[in-house]
């Protein structure tokens, strides 16, 4: 085995170690020396990997998120897919990763949404990974041309990393049987952004709405009624536009 597979393997299995112990015993209560053991590794040999607790954390998320980007991108004929289904895939594969620890993910998006190092996200892995994809994404789709030249492409995979963010805040508040409102969401919302995407209609909305979006973004998702009768009344009103 690579060296930068076992070092790899290791931190996954850190990983895992420690969202078992937050969960069994909380997070407060356990300790960095309480993760190291529990993964195989010395007390000080851990911080080589993390420096606090917040950080694995948030490493879970990234590993997470590269768990679901690799498993769409290894779907069969995934390069055949729209762009709405290949952004719908990933968010699919990515809830149902999360779904498995949801206890876990709940505290974290609770602790987050108080973190001041949560709400620099620009600068996490997680949010460039998301912005990574989504600008593939975005880039086949304008080379098949489903969708035109996309300008200011960098803000607007931005915008739709930040998205990703807020369908899992909406996906923890979701109480609807088998999580049905995140689902009918996700649809919603995807439609949405691909009718805007096609039309050209985001040249405006990124020059003009990007910062108004991103600051009101979690707050609409917290809003799950009135957030799914905005998303129904928007689409229907951008289709009588003949968008």
């Amino acid at each position: 085995m690579k060296m930068s597979d076992k070092k790899a393997a290791t931190k996954r299995k850190l990983i895992d170690c420690a969202v078992t112990l937050f969960t069994e015993q909380g997070y407060d209560t356990t300790t960095m020396k309480q993760i190291a053991k529990a993964g195989g590794v010395g007390d000080a040999t851990i911080y080589k990997y993390f420096a606090n607790k917040e950080l694995i954390l948030l490493s879970y998320f990234e590993q997470c998120a590269q768990d679901a980007i690799t498993q769409a991108q290894g779907t069969a004929e995934f390069s055949e897919f729209t762009l709405h289904e290949k952004m719908q895939l990933l968010l699919d594969f990515y809830i149902e990763i999360l779904m498995s620890e949801r206890e876990f993910v709940l505290f974290c998006v609770d602790k987050f949404s108080h973190s001041p190092l949560f709400l620099l996200q620009d600068a996490l892995k997680v949010q460039l990974l998301f912005r990574e994809v989504m600008f593939d994404f975005l880039s086949e789709a304008e080379k098949s041309e489903e969708i035109p030249q996309v300008p200011f492409k960098s803000a607007v995979c931005n915008l739709l990393a930040e998205y990703v963010f807020a369908v899992v805040f909406f996906w923890s508040k979701d109480d609807s049987e088998e999580f049905t409102d995140t689902s009918q969401m996700i649809e919603l919302s995807l439609a949405i952004i691909v009718i805007v995407l096609q039309s050209g209609l985001i040249n405006k909305v990124t020059e003009f709405g990007g910062f108004m979006i991103k600051a009101q973004l979690f707050n609409l998702m917290n809003n799950k009624s009135g957030l799914l009768s905005l998303l129904k009344n928007s689409k229907s009103s951008l289709a009588g536009f003949g968008l």
